[in-house]
Parts: C-alpha cells; sequence; structure tokens
C-alpha cells in the first residue's frame, strides 16, 4: 500500500508523531498523553532491529537492568523480572508525562525480554508483528 518502509523508516515515523505531540500538533494530533509510553515501546521494539546509528535505543534496557542489579549488594538480589515490573509500575501507576513515559516505553521491550517467561510473551508476539509491517 504504501510500498517498503523498513524498520528505520518506521522509527522515524514514530520520532515524527511524537516531536509534532510535543510541539502542540494542530489539526493532525498522531498521539494522546495516554499513548506515549506505546509509542515508546514500538520505538524500542523497532530499534533492536534497526540499523547501527538506531540500535543504541535498545541498549536502555540493558543499562536500567545493570543499573539496579548492581544496587543488589544494598537490598538483596534484583532479577530482571522485577526490573520489568518495576517499570510497568512506573509506566502505568504514575501521570502521563512525555519524557517519563518514552523512557520507560523504549526501555520495557528490553526489559520484559531479559525477565522471559509470560513477560516476554507480548514482546515477542509485538516485534514480529511490528518488523512485518515495517517490511
Amino acid at each position: 500500500m504504501f510500498g517498503a518502509i523498513g524498520s528505520g523508516g518506521m522509527i522515524l515515523l514514530i520520532a515524527v508523531a511524537l516531536f509534532i505531540h510535543k510541539k502542540g500538533g494542530g489539526k493532525l494530533q498522531p498521539v494522546k498523553d495516554h499513548h506515549v509510553i506505546y509509542w515508546g515501546a514500538a520505538l524500542g521494539l523497532l530499534a533492536a532491529g534497526a540499523g547501527q546509528a538506531l540500535a543504541q535505543l535498545s541498549t536502555v534496557a540493558t543499562t536500567i537492568n545493570q543499573t539496579i542489579s548492581q544496587q543488589s549488594g544494598t537490598v538483596g538480589p534484583i532479577g530482571a523480572g522485577a526490573v520489568a515490573l518495576i517499570l510497568i509500575l512506573i509506566g502505568f501507576g504514575t501521570k502521563p508525562t512525555m519524557t517519563k513515559d518514552l523512557i520507560v516505553g523504549v526501555a520495557l521491550p528490553g526489559a520484559l525480554s531479559a525477565a522471559g517467561g509470560l513477560l516476554a510473551i507480548p514482546v515477542t508476539i509485538l516485534a514480529s508483528l511490528l518488523h512485518g509491517a515495517g517490511a
């Protein structure tokens, strides 16, 4: 219908939609405040399969996971599942803001994948759908 878009093109489309949202949008309202976390999750999923420059986005979850896991000496062992659940609580349990939701959204797919088990199932399904749509 639109021709080949690719994962890099999808990332740029989402970035433009978020930029338009941040600037006020005008008549075009591609993003609502409570949807930013979902757009961020799509960015995180697509960044994992994107080119070299955009692949750095997918390292956000790894960095957050390592930082929280390094605190294990203070409070005891912290697993990847705990990090994923903490991100879910922050993302959906607090008031929507552009910056927080974007950071949590980008980090969430990687954290859910690292946790494995039931938490990884939605990420696997959505990643295959998004990559199929961008091909």
